[in-house]
């Protein structure tokens, strides 16, 4: 699965689903290009999938 290559962080973040505290996260531009990237985080329990913005 593509998500295992994507980088991992535990104890920085908690799912809102599950609670759990290990989440792949990915940097994706959603908004203008002269603010800050978004990250979205996937539970590695669960698979939600939530954001975060910078």
């Amino acid at each position: 699965e593509a998500t295992k290559t994507l980088p991992k962080v535990k104890g920085y973040v908690i799912c809102p689903k599950c609670g759990n505290d290990e989440a792949y996260y990915w940097l994706l531009q959603t908004r203008r290009s002269d603010e800050p990237p978004t990250r979205f985080y996937r539970c590695t329990k669960c698979n939600h999938v939530w954001r975060e913005y910078e």
